[in-house]
């Protein structure tokens, strides 16, 4: 996917607004009130009669120390007594999940994510995966993936890992100026980072994607052009470039963070763009959303094909049909509807003791919501949206069905952001840039919240 080489000062003010990254829609501050949580036992069973596979999700939030512009659920400890209490209720969920018989259908997609999955000690991963292999069963392709952090994790359980059949690692770097690591809380060195990188290599997991983030304080476009440079020496398989999102409403910790030493709109717009020549330059393809890979990647190789899916573990090629999440404040896609866990830790170790289960909310999926989803996703994956496919798919008409949103894309059709072709709509190279711009239109919970004056009062990060 080729990239224009300029954003202009006048498109960024115009589009660089607050969106949702759409690794679901509706999004979860959209869900609806009334779902009730009871229905998730009968959800999982309904589920069992599908044939096609499974994505599965564990959360393991624990960490030793909080890094400032930290936005995921996480728990900050090093008590290794409170991360074995969790992993006893995390087992009997796996129990729960079993007894279910949902387990009969292959695991395409197998993810841990935190917090910080390494920070359980080896015996603790080992319950973990037992209780996963006591339920469920991989798919021979499939993509078994964790989130680590090379100050904590170990060449013992890199070696496990490999050895329990994970086949790609991700891992936080966000940058490797010194002075920008003390001022957000998150001092890595180069050293501890390829220590890991090596150790999965020399194991046989070849897949490695680093993350960085852009928006911090002290970053520079020479001082971030200098770290970008140093991981494309590492040349992992995927990097994720993401804007840093400001959302202290919902964050306090973040109110820690000095933002007066953040730089201005102008500044990230050029440290953004010298990234994306720096890896288009070092031969990685812009999958979109922040994201490159190289182009012998799966990720790669599916956007060529226009294969490229998406869920709450971001961008994928093996998506599953329905999506099992355990774990405190997951969220998971079941039977046509969304369900989530508690998203305080007491609150659900107290759930899995009372009900085997820690469901609190949820969200139906309606005929519009999967119709506006497979519209919205069609776009966010492979930058373009057949028209007969959806109609086929949904029996609608789509100019018909969409003609407020395909009057909404005209401005943006004019300033070179999309394509509105009779049977088709394509975002264009700059287009690719600003894509979540182009699937506004399409969300009406979006548009309802903007008629009401609160779209504001969200944790979505800007779209540049």
């Amino acid at each position: 996917m080729t990239l224009h080489r300029t954003v202009t000062k006048e498109l960024l003010e115009k589009y660089a607004t607050s969106a949702p990254r759409y690794t679901s829609y509706p999004t979860a501050v959209d869900w609806s009130k009334d779902f009730d949580p009871r229905r998730y036992p009968e959800l999982l069973r309904k589920a069992v009669t599908k044939d096609e596979p499974l994505s599965v999700y564990v959360h393991l939030p624990y960490c030793a120390e909080l890094c400032l512009y930290c936005g995921c659920n996480v728990v900050i400890s090093r008590n290794q007594d409170r991360m074995s209490a969790y992993v006893d209720r995390l087992v009997r969920e796996f129990e729960f999940v079993k007894a279910s018989g949902i387990g009969r259908r292959p695991v395409r997609q197998y993810h841990w994510g935190g917090g910080t999955p390494t920070q359980l000690s080896l015996a603790q991963m080992e319950r973990v995966q037992n209780a996963f292999e006591d339920t469920f069963h991989l798919a021979p392709d499939a993509e078994v993936a964790i989130e680590v952090d090379p100050r904590v994790t170990t060449r013992e359980q890199i070696g496990w890992l490999a050895g329990r059949g994970w086949n790609r690692v991700s891992m936080g770097v966000q940058d490797f100026d010194p002075a920008v690591q003390e001022a957000v809380k998150r001092v890595q060195s180069e050293e501890e980072t390829r220590a890991v990188i090596d150790a999965a290599r020399s194991n046989g997991i070849q897949s490695v994607n680093i993350d960085l983030i852009y928006g911090l304080p002290l970053q520079t476009p020479k001082s971030f052009e200098s770290t970008v440079e140093r991981v494309l020496a590492i040349r992992p398989e995927r990097v994720a470039l993401f804007h840093y999102a400001h959302v202290p409403w919902m964050k306090k910790h973040q109110t820690a963070m000095d933002v007066a030493e953040a730089p201005s709109s102008d500044v990230k717009l050029a440290i953004f763009m010298r990234s994306v020549e720096q890896f288009r330059s070092a031969g990685y393809v812009y999958i979109g959303l922040d994201h490159f890979a190289l182009p012998t990647d799966e990720l790669s190789l599916a956007l060529a094909e226009g294969k490229l899916q998406r869920n709450f573990m971001g961008y994928t090629t093996r998506r599953g049909g329905d999506m099992v999440s355990l774990g405190v404040s997951s969220i998971g896609d079941v039977a046509g509807c969304y369900v989530q866990n508690f998203p305080k830790e007491a609150e659900y170790l107290a759930a899995i003791d009372q009900h085997g289960h820690a469901c609190h909310r949820g969200h139906e999926l309606s005929a519009d919501d999967h119709l506006r989803r497979d519209v919205i996703l069609g776009l966010m994956c492979n930058g373009v949206l057949w028209k007969r496919e959806i109609e086929r798919e949904h029996g609608i008409a789509f100019d018909t069905t969409f003609a407020t949103e395909l009057a909404q894309l005209a401005p943006l059709e004019a300033d070179g952001l999309v394509e509105l072709a009779k049977d088709a709509l394509r975002l264009t190279p700059i287009g690719q840039m600003f894509m979540r711009n182009v699937a506004l239109p399409f969300d009406r919970y979006f548009a309802a919240r903007k008629s009401r004056g609160d779209e504001s009062k969200t944790t979505f990060s800007k779209t540049l």
